[in-house]
This record gives C-alpha cells, sequence and structure tokens, in this order.
C-alpha cells in the first residue's frame, strides 16, 4: 500500500509538472487578449473550425444562420467602423505563414460584402500560389499578369461569381519574378484603378513571413487584416507580421482568429454578445 500511495503521488507531481512545462513551452495564439497584445490591433471576428469546410468552402453554399456565416457577418460590419471618417476601400488579407486559412476568409469576406449588396472585386494577388479561381470555379489562366503585360484588357480579364454577385480578377499566369511584378509602377495603378471602380476590393495575398509581397501589396492599398490560426500561430510569428506590415507603413486593420474549437469559442461569447451590444449602440 505504501509503494502504491508513493507511485500515486509521484505520478500526480509528474503529471501536474508536465502541464506546467507544457503550458510554459506553449507560445500559441489562444485568446483574444493575447492576439491583441501582441499584434497591436484589435480581434474583428472568429470564425469556428468547421468540418464541413472541405465539401462547402464558400458562405453561398452554407445555411444563413450557420457559425461560419454569423463569424463572416460580424466581420462586414465590424469593417464599417475601421475609420468612421474615411473608409478603406481595398484591403489585404494576409497571414503570417500558410495553413492558416487566408484564402477562404479573403473569398467568403468578399461572398458577404457581396451578399449585402456592395460592389466588391476579390483580387488573386497570390501569384506563387492563387487558389480562389479553383474555389469559385472560374478561370484562373486570365487575369493579374495579362493585363499587365497587355495580353487582355482590365474589362475583359474580370469575370463574375453567378452565386454571391462578386466581380473577380484572378492571378493569371504565374510569372517568374511574383515580388518585382507586384512592386512595379503598373501594379499599383492598377489596384488604384479598381479601387474608384467598386465599393471596396479584397487581395489575397502570400503569407508575409515567407516572401516580401503581402507587404508590397498592403503599402499600395489601403490596409490589412491579419489571420491567425487558434492553437497554432505562435507570438513570434504573429508579431513578426504585424512588424513587417509597420516596416513598410502599411496599416493593420484587425485580426481574425480562424479555426478555434467549439470548446475555445465558448470562452468568446462574451465578445459576441458585447461587441454586438457596441454596434447597436453605434446605431443609435
Amino acid at each position: 500500500m505504501l509503494n502504491f500511495g508513493a507511485a500515486a503521488v509521484i505520478g500526480l507531481l509528474l503529471g501536474i509538472s508536465l502541464a506546467v512545462i507544457r503550458d510554459i513551452l506553449d507560445h500559441t495564439m489562444k485568446s483574444f487578449e493575447d492576439v491583441e497584445r501582441v499584434a497591436g490591433a484589435p480581434v474583428m471576428a472568429s470564425v469556428a473550425l468547421d468540418k464541413a469546410v472541405a465539401k462547402q468552402p464558400l458562405l453561398s453554399d452554407v445555411h444563413g444562420f450557420s457559425p461560419r456565416a454569423e463569424a463572416f457577418r460580424l466581420l462586414r460590419t465590424n469593417l464599417q467602423y475601421l475609420d468612421l471618417d474615411e473608409q478603406p476601400k481595398s484591403l489585404v488579407i494576409t497571414s503570417p505563414l500558410p495553413g492558416e486559412g487566408k484564402t477562404s476568409t479573403a473569398t467568403n469576406l468578399a461572398v458577404a460584402l457581396a451578399q449585402a449588396g456592395r460592389r466588391v472585386l476579390l483580387l488573386d494577388g497570390d501569384l506563387r500560389r492563387p487558389r480562389i479561381a479553383a474555389l469559385l470555379d472560374l478561370e484562373s489562366k486570365v487575369g493579374l499578369t495579362t493585363v499587365l503585360v497587355g495580353k487582355s484588357s482590365l474589362a475583359e480579364s474580370i469575370q463574375v461569381h453567378q452565386p454571391s454577385g462578386l466581380s473577380f480578377l484572378a492571378g493569371g499566369p504565374i510569372p517568374p519574378n511574383p515580388t518585382e511584378v507586384l512592386q512595379a509602377a503598373a501594379t499599383r495603378a492598377l489596384i488604384a484603378k479598381v479601387r474608384d471602380m467598386y465599393d471596396i476590393v479584397i487581395i489575397d495575398a502570400p503569407p508575409l513571413l515567407p516572401v516580401a509581397d503581402a507587404a508590397i501589396l498592403a503599402h499600395a492599398a489601403d490596409g490589412a487584416l491579419l489571420i491567425c490560426r487558434h492553437g497554432k500561430t505562435t507570438e513570434e510569428e504573429l508579431g513578426g507580421a504585424a512588424a513587417r506590415l509597420e516596416s513598410v507603413g502599411a496599416r493593420l486593420f484587425g485580426v481574425v482568429v480562424n479555426m478555434v474549437p467549439r470548446r475555445a469559442r465558448e470562452g468568446y461569447s462574451y465578445y459576441y454578445y458585447e461587441d454586438e451590444q457596441l454596434l447597436d449602440l453605434k446605431k443609435s
């Protein structure tokens, strides 16, 4: 009995020690407070982890009252309060690293805005791994790069996603020098032109830390939204991405926490309630 008791106490102490060490070593983003502290920008919304995303990746495919649809409606509403004096008309959507859901977030934010009656252009600015055309089931070989080199006009290159009504400009053929293409004065002029043509332009950009493309696009646009993945994106990654935007003089409007498990979302319910009350007060 003495041996059993000693083993139980030792096992308990080891378990507690391992849990404490794991907690100390875990620098991933798991709370709104940590995200806002590290990024230096507010959390605009959180998107639940949804197993149905693989089969139904677009908001136009899901029920209007699903948690995912509600999250993007909240994000759409919060965008109205980014700058009351001068509403941003061009937003870059990016993330610290691949696999954090930036492309699906950019696409579904554009769909949500279009569903609200806004004139939206979704631009695939990821000239390394363009994926939006496949999501929307639209043509990928005509777009940004063909317009820039004069192989197609802007008007004939813009497609319409019929289920949502949003306009889409694909990336076009992948160039050998994506960063140089995005740095070109012609690219900045094109972004300025479409900004004047639409209510809002959503630009999907590559991740910030591996390449400079997203920082270049964010500088040419009005600003950026950062996507971080709950329980995966670390403090160092999120902080480094925010710092990279700051280094080029790009404005970081906020952060979207993506792929939040159901259990973790229970702790975010107060945020949604408080935020909706705040929006109601502002409207009144």
